[in-house]
């Protein structure tokens, strides 16, 4: 796919999924009007402001990496022909839904409301995405390139390339077949 192309349906996908999800849905639940602190300490409000501050550009990033560095998009119909490993893709398997999450709950936290709270702990069943996406990284991953044991003894994949170690993807391939405690999705 071609980087102006990458780009165009990121951001397309950005409106419609993390915008909607964390601008606009608790917008329309909370009209974004402050409510008395939960449990009466101001010092929540400073916490759900720094989740704000945290997520909104790990979201972004993230967007930004799928598209210029994997050539794709965050959405399924057009996934990356790269794997993205850099950046909070190193840290976490999915800093989007992190991200969002972050948003989410701090929105709750900054304007007082138990709605957005339940909403943020309710919307997305985060672990069902979580074991169709272990199930996609394992049917889609392959073991390649050059090996750090081929030439220094040791297992990890030379820096730079987009490999997987061979027991990752085993407990990977074994997550995958495994049900899911919470039945199909």
């Amino acid at each position: 796919m071609p980087k102006t192309i990458a780009v165009l349906g990121s951001a397309l996908f950005f409106v419609v999924a993390p915008l909607v999800l964390a601008g606009f849905i608790p917008w329309w639940t909370t009209h974004w009007e402050f409510r008395p602190a939960f449990f009466g300490f101001e010092v929540t409000r400073a916490i759900g402001l720094m989740l704000i501050i945290a997520g909104v550009p790990g979201v972004v990033d993230s967007f930004a990496r799928f598209a210029l560095q994997g050539l794709g998009t965050p959405a399924p119909i057009a996934p990356t022909q790269k794997l993205v490993v850099t950046g909070l893709y190193r840290y976490v398997r999915n800093p989007i839904y992190v991200g969002v999450a972050a948003v989410i709950f701090g929105q709750a936290l900054l304007f007082g409301d138990q709605r957005l709270l339940w909403y943020a702990s309710t919307s997305g069943s985060w672990s069902s995405k979580n074991q169709r996406s272990r199930r996609h990284l394992a049917r889609s991953t392959r073991i390649s390139g050059p090996r750090r044991s081929d030439r220094a003894g040791g297992a990890a994949p030379i820096r730079g390339q987009a490999t997987l170690p061979e027991d990752m993807l085993r407990r990977e391939l074994a997550l995958a077949a495994k049900p899911s405690p919470l039945g199909t999705v």
